[in-house]
């Protein structure tokens, strides 16, 4: 894939060109959105963890048992370990199992993706997340904080190795389809044929085809006419043909409601992190 990058006063966003000639455009989330995200994240951990040693404080000290007992010892150890996994494991499973996102990038609405657009592999979810030692030193993630703030595109260390960038979700953009807009899309989808998806089709659509129907709906109100047909054309071709789609002169008559009921069947599967 190629890339722009694309001065923007508001933000700094980023240009991706797909090898089907289809641009995605990104904001960058900056500093700011994520230590946020990071702070909440943190509070989460802190909780589980003291919550955690106050009920096993309960159950070991409360039994009037001698706590350097071999079994006492042993659970000791199981929970200190129990402990690690979860503390180390916590952002590597919620960004590489939910799409790119923790509850405190969730909350901030902003969300890791690989450069190409994707979402995380497993190698690169586990390469990011082991270079947050190094981002963290010498201490509350200085050294990331400094290399994210002079780097064009925010990234931290563990982005630069693992190919990774974190972006803003849009969601703001969603709420744009309220009022007029939202007027506007339901003329779109009544004007384009019906979608219902068989399982063999639903299961045809790759990472990148629902990432491409979703950033084209999140950026739908501020495309321009011409731009707005033109990618809701190539998106219509790509999946009419990765699916099999009986009539794609019908969904080429109107393509942004075709895109934008296919978005709707096959929302809920992919934001539950498929």
């Amino acid at each position: 894939m190629n890339e722009q990058h694309i001065p923007n006063q508001a933000g700094r966003e980023v240009a991706i060109v797909t090898p089907e000639h289809v641009q995605l455009r990104f904001q960058t989330a900056g500093l700011g959105s994520r230590a946020a995200a990071h702070l909440i994240d943190t509070g989460l951990l802190l909780l589980v963890n003291i919550t955690v040693f106050i009920l096993f404080g309960i159950v070991v000290f409360g039994n009037g048992e001698d706590i350097f007992l071999e079994s006492e010892s042993y659970a000791i150890a199981i929970i200190m370990i129990a402990l690690f996994l979860f503390n180390f494991g916590y952002f590597f499973v919620w960004e590489y199992f939910r799409a790119g996102q923790t509850p405190g990038k969730k909350w901030m609405k902003i969300r890791v993706i690989q450069e190409n657009g994707q979402s995380l592999t497993f190698l690169s979810a586990v390469i990011r997340n082991l270079f947050r030692i190094i981002d963290s030193l010498p201490t509350g993630y200085l050294l990331g904080s400094i290399v994210s703030f002079f780097h064009p595109r925010d990234k931290r260390i563990g982005d630069l190795v693992a190919g990774t960038i974190v972006v803003v979700e849009e969601g703001a953009a969603r709420t744009r389809f309220r009022g007029r807009w939202g007027r506007q899309v339901e003329r779109w989808k009544a004007e384009a044929p019906p979608v219902l998806l068989d399982e063999r089709q639903k299961r045809a659509i790759t990472r990148e085809d629902w990432n491409l129907l979703a950033t084209f709906v999140d950026r739908l109100p501020s495309l321009s006419e011409g731009k707005r047909i033109e990618l809701a054309m190539q998106i219509v071709r790509r999946i009419c043909t990765r699916i099999d789609w009986p009539d794609g002169q019908a969904a080429e008559a109107h393509p942004v409601g075709f895109v934008l009921r296919l978005h709707e069947q096959l929302k809920h599967e992919w934001m539950i992190g498929r």
